[in-house]
């Protein structure tokens, strides 16, 4: 009996000591997307002997997905050393050695955008498209954003425009007027046949409530376009309005301020100073529109997800 004994301990020691799945340690590598639960899988794969490659590609991804520039740049040297010793066998993410390269161009087109290096910007970008046609719209995306912030930085809206109110009970005033004594006011384009618009509101309502609580100004703004997309949208107002700590305003046909701000995505918000100057420009969801949203006010918080799984769902039917 004594010895069955010590079998089956000396069995169940060995079955807890007993390595974990190098794949099960990938897979959770490559899907941790909070901060702590990545480092937590990044240090456990390390441990598990997970390969240099992966674990460079990882992180690359991780950082790319949680668009830190500042992070992807200051990764430059990593990834300069890992494509001297480029492994295809040990690669997750790339098919062949070019499509590597090619990031590593990107990361260094990054760390140039940061420094508003327009010359070595184009170098790295062209070099990365040559290297990796297929992600070409990952590299068309970080143009577009160059454009952008280029555009912005030279762009001052004059805040005695008017907008048209959409709600016919409330009169229509100039932008100062809606800013009030709010150090930033910000503007939300939306259009009720941007199916993600729709989708967001719930997100919209949160973001105005937080706001509103921290004395900032929040308009939402219609985009202008065809009067059966201005009915749509004044019926979708008329049921949801009062969820949001907004005014609701319809953009001008003639010299949009949609057009102005180069809006080309669905939905998204712009901050603007007092002076009209463009403090970000871009999607609701951006890492960089809360981080200068906590620099104008310390005391926002973004609503957890917790938060909007208690909300209603939207009709968008």
């Amino acid at each position: 009996m004594k010895v069955i004994l010590i079998s089956l301990l000396l069995g169940s020691l060995l079955t807890a000591q007993e390595p974990p799945d190098p794949q099960l340690l990938i897979e959770q590598l490559f899907e941790q997307r909070e901060p702590k639960s990545f480092e937590e899988a990044y240090k456990k794969a390390i441990a598990g002997g997970v390969p240099m490659q992966t674990l460079v590609e990882a992180r690359f991804l991780y950082i790319v997905d949680t668009g830190n520039n500042t992070d992807l740049a200051a990764y430059v040297p990593v990834l300069e050393e890992q494509a001297r010793k480029f492994s295809l066998d040990d690669s997750i993410a790339f098919a062949v050695p070019e499509d590597f390269f090619a990031i590593v161009e990107y990361a260094k087109a990054i760390a140039a955008f940061e420094k508003d290096d327009h010359s070595t910007f184009k170098k790295h970008i062209t070099e990365a498209f040559w290297l990796s046609p297929s992600q070409s719209v990952i590299f068309g995306k970080l143009i577009n954003e160059v454009r952008l912030k280029d555009a912005m930085e030279k762009l001052k809206i004059d805040m005695n425009r008017t907008l048209v109110s959409q709600d016919p009970a409330k009169p229509s005033k100039p932008l100062k007027e809606h800013l009030g004594e709010s150090k930033v006011i910000l503007l939300h384009f939306w259009s009720p046949w941007a199916r993600e618009s729709i989708e967001s509101m719930e997100d919209f309502f949160l973001t105005a409530k937080e706001l509103k609580k921290n004395k900032i100004s929040v308009v939402s703004v219609l985009l202008s376009g065809a009067p059966e997309s201005r009915n749509d949208g004044d019926d979708f107002i008329k049921q949801k309005k009062t969820a949001a700590a907004a005014s609701w305003l319809v953009d001008s046909p003639k010299g949009a301020m949609g057009s102005l701000l180069r809006i080309q995505a669905l939905p998204s918000v712009v901050l603007l100073s007092k002076e009209g100057k463009v403090l970000f420009n871009g999607h609701p969801a951006s890492d960089d529109f809360w981080r200068e949203l906590k620099n104008i006010e310390t005391k926002i918080e973004q609503p957890s997800a917790s938060v909007r799984e208690e909300l209603p769902t939207l009709e968008t039917e």
